[in-house]
Parts: structure tokens; C-alpha cells; sequence
């Protein structure tokens, strides 16, 4: 049984803010700035319903945010995993599946590409690879390592791997075209069964990425969980950038871009504010929160 509780906030009506990361809350550096944590601690004080929807996992999040006291789950894996962060607990997991799993990995293999497999195996989350075929994956493997992410797992037998719980497979290389020809081949094949993102690395420029989920595994059905089981009462308030947070925009109350985000963003946001750089969603979230 988790610990946490619904957010209760004097301040009517109340808002449940909920940022994503790369290219909108943090800088760019993908690190967080000294003025965007000290206001967020500010904030999180006074009592604001805030989180984070990710497409990064549980480590590389605290690693951002240390020790700062988030009363709400947060959102990694893109809506993978909604999960405790004080305690690393995952409260909702959307897993491929096995036999999915293996389809999709099999097809992964035969457009002669190796995924990383992020998966959950019942006692810690894995990250698993075999071999690092590109300057795209080998610049991954090295940043996870430098980094002492305790998931990461060199596994002889990969396809072995999704009798886990298998949340995402990633997969990476030079140049869009082969990347986008996996997309559109897994697209056609499985339709809504699956959640795609195809999206250049903005830290590894002409490295190109393709996540691929489960379609429960979004955003924007993990922030209506959020929403209904810890803030039934508040409206959405979503921030984004990319093509992962266009659901997330897309279902929330107001949804919010920063003036970086790709074009689709742009035209289906209600406001959007400077530059990620510039902690411009901090500002906002203060002006927003302070008004009511």
C-alpha cells in the first residue's frame, strides 16, 4: 500500500502542474538550473501539486533532483512506469508483454539493429544491451556508466530478456533513415497496439532515436492516473517540447510549450513561453501558482 496521499491545496481552483524534462524544464545542458531548483523548493514549501512525465528512468531523475521533497509520483519511460519517488516503489507498470515483447524485438533484429532493453524484473529495474553497433549507442552505454546507473547489464542472450517486464526498447543509429524506416514498418504492423517516438538525440546530434511502448505506456494516460488517484480536484496544467509530450498537451486542461518545441506543439498549445533555457517554466508555474 503506497504512503502518499491526495495533495490538498488551500489555493482555489488548484492547479497540478507537470513539466516534462529535456528541452523544457532543464537547461541545456539537460541539467537543472540553481534559479528553476530553488524555485521549485520554493513551491513544493508552499504546497503546489507539481510532478515530472519523462522519458527518462528513475535514476537519471533523482539524479536531477536529489534530495528535493516531491509529495507526487512521478511519470518516467514516457508513462512506462508511475513511480513513488521517494521510494523508487512503481505503482503502475504498462508492460509490453512477452509474446509482444519478442515479436517486436524479433523485427528490431531482422532490420539488423540492438535495442536497449529497460525492463523491471520483479526486484530492480534492468538496463540490458549486447553489443554497441553504432557511435550513437556507444555514446548512451558511456553516459550511463559515467553516470553509475546501477541497471546497466552487458546480456549475452538479449532476447531472453522479455520474459521481464519490459517497458521499453530503444533503439539508436546515425541518420534518420534507417530509424524512421523501422518506425513506419512497426507503425503499419501493429498500429495502436504500440506507442512510437522518433526523435533526434538533442545531446548526440545525428544520433536518432526510436522508443518503442506499449500503448498504455503514454503520458497522457499516466497524468489521469496522477490526477485521479492524488489530485481528483485540480486542473492539468502540462509543459513540453518534443513529440512525446504531444498526448500529454493534447488531454490537459492547459497545455503549455516552450517556444523550442517542435511546430505541433506549438499549434495546439493554449500559451507558449520563452525558451527552456531561460527557466521559463519555473516563471510561469510561480506567476501561474502566486495569482491564485
Amino acid at each position: 500500500m503506497s504512503r502518499l496521499r491526495a495533495v490538498n491545496n488551500p489555493k482555489k481552483p488548484s492547479s497540478l502542474y507537470l513539466s516534462d524534462l529535456d528541452g523544457t524544464l532543464l537547461d541545456h545542458k539537460g541539467e537543472l538550473s540553481e534559479r528553476t531548483r530553488q524555485g521549485l523548493l520554493k513551491l513544493l514549501q508552499e504546497g503546489i501539486a507539481f510532478s515530472v512525465a519523462s522519458a527518462r528512468s528513475y535514476f537519471s531523475i533523482t539524479k536531477l533532483f536529489g534530495d528535493i521533497p516531491f509529495q507526487l509520483p512521478i511519470i518516467e519511460f514516457n508513462g512506462a512506469f508511475l513511480t513513488d519517488y521517494q521510494t523508487g516503489e512503481h505503482l503502475e507498470i504498462n508492460s509490453l508483454g512477452r509474446a509482444l515483447g519478442e515479436e517486436i524485438f524479433d523485427r528490431v533484429r531482422l532490420a539488423q539493429q540492438r535495442p536497449f532493453v529497460c525492463s523491471f524484473n520483479g526486484e530492480e529495474d534492468c538496463l540490458h544491451y549486447d553489443e554497441l553497433q553504432n557511435p550513437g549507442m556507444v555514446w548512451y552505454e558511456n553516459r550511463r556508466r559515467s553516470a553509475g546507473d546501477p541497471r546497466l547489464r552487458q546480456t549475452r542472450d538479449l532476447r531472453s530478456t522479455m520474459q521481464e517486464e519490459v517497458v521499453s526498447l530503444t533503439v539508436m543509429d546515425q541518420g534518420e533513415a534507417k530509424i524512421r524506416s523501422l518506425h513506419d514498418e512497426l507503425k503499419l504492423a501493429y498500429g495502436d497496439e504500440l506507442q512510437l517516438y522518433c526523435y533526434e538525440n538533442e545531446y548526440s546530434r545525428d544520433t536518432w532515436w526510436l522508443t518503442i511502448h506499449h500503448r498504455n505506456a503514454s503520458k497522457h494516460i499516466a497524468m489521469k492516473t496522477l490526477r485521479e488517484k492524488f489530485a481528483p480536484d485540480h486542473e492539468l496544467v502540462a509543459f513540453g517540447d518534443n513529440v512525446n509530450d504531444l498526448l500529454m498537451l493534447e488531454h490537459a486542461d492547459r497545455a503549455i510549450a516552450v517556444e523550442n518545441a517542435v511546430p505541433e506543439l506549438l499549434g495546439l498549445a493554449d500559451q507558449v513561453v520563452e525558451h527552456h533555457a531561460k527557466d521559463s517554466v519555473i516563471r510561469f508555474i510561480e506567476n501561474d501558482f502566486g495569482s491564485k
